[in-house]
């Protein structure tokens, strides 16, 4: 008869036990961890023009939290943080999810006629800068309606700053978080812009700004100046230059948190430092390398463009503590 001696046969189901018990330990932690992470509702609001589709990520069994709501930025980004242009940073998504698993709440949306609320793009030339500035206000109300949320900020990116600015002024937020958004008006930002590559095409764009300003015709529009200019979209330019951001901050009454990377290409360092001029109640927080789609970034051109299409890299060091500090301050 073959067996284990004693001692042997009482060690082996000691450690038998103990992997048991290891093993359960690890399925109750990995279900815990399975509990706690984030999660993301498919969601969706029905204005008078459309359905406007969006993204809700909650904290896992809590029952009372605040919400953030990011405002996209140019062109057709979608609620993600990215776009057909060749961005997939995914920056959006991985601030809801960093915040959710923080025990704030964000709301991520497509914006009007773009991505998920694409059908709700109407005719260009009915579309206003107040459209997307009253999409936001309505989304704000369908979040109060939410009895688990206990306190709503605003948080736009690039252009979708002056949105929130302009949100802000017509309904109740707790606060709100410019991220790398401009001080000046679209008019002076484009003519700039032409003024840095195509001097004598600046001339000409300043020109047909100020036509538009002062509501006059523009009787002719160079070919390559159409996109900015053409008939249908110029009742939108005109909505938009109307509004110029450092103005219009300086109506808020609430925290304001400005945030700007030293590494962005596309909105200078400076105009950070002139919106924060123009709001007493404004705190200024510059993160180094961090560039237009919140990633660390060298000032290298190409090196920089080249975190556009990595959904991979973290985000920048700096920009959650940041964010979630402004929240947790605020939240009253």
């Amino acid at each position: 008869m073959y067996g284990l001696p004693l001692g042997d046969l009482i060690r082996f189901q000691f450690i038998l036990s103990f992997m048991k018990k290891i093993f359960t330990l690890l399925l109750l932690l990995n279900a815990a961890v399975i509990f706690a992470q984030p999660i993301e509702d498919s969601v969706s609001l029905s204005t008078t023009s459309g359905i406007l589709k969006g993204s809700r990520f909650l904290p896992a069994g809590k029952t009372s939290f605040p919400v953030l709501i990011i405002i996209p930025g140019s062109g057709p980004t979608d609620r993600y943080g990215n776009n057909p242009m060749g961005v997939k940073a995914n920056s959006y998504k991985m601030m809801a999810t960093e915040l959710s698993s923080k025990n704030i709440g964000v709301l991520l949306f497509d914006k009007r006629g773009i991505a998920g609320s694409r059908t709700a793009a109407g005719s260009e030339a009915d579309l206003r800068f107040e459209t997307y500035v009253n999409d936001v206000v309505e989304w704000i109300q369908w979040l109060q309606k939410d009895k688990r949320v206990k306190g709503i900020f605003v948080a736009g990116h690039s252009e979708g700053s002056l949105i929130g600015i302009l949100a802000a002024q017509k309904i109740k937020t707790q606060g709100f978080i410019s991220i790398a958004g401009p001080a000046k008006g679209i008019a002076e930002i484009i003519t700039g812009q032409y003024a840095a590559q195509l001097p004598k095409a600046a001339v000409i764009v300043d020109s047909l700004f100020k036509r538009l300003q002062n509501n006059q015709p523009l009787d002719t529009v160079p070919p390559y100046l159409m996109s900015i200019f053409r008939p249908s979209v110029q009742p939108y330019m005109k909505s938009w230059m109307k509004y110029i951001p450092c103005n219009e901050l300086n109506k808020l009454t609430i925290p304001i948190l400005i945030i700007q990377g030293t590494t962005d290409l596309q909105v200078n360092a400076i105009e950070a430092i002139q919106l924060k001029k123009c709001s007493k109640n404004a705190l200024l927080v510059f993160l180094d390398s961090m560039n237009h789609v919140l990633k660390d970034a060298s000032a290298n051109r190409v090196q920089n463009m080249a975190t556009y299409a990595n959904p991979t890299l973290p985000l920048s060091a700096g920009l959650m503590p940041a964010i979630f500090a402004f929240i947790q301050k605020n939240n009253h």
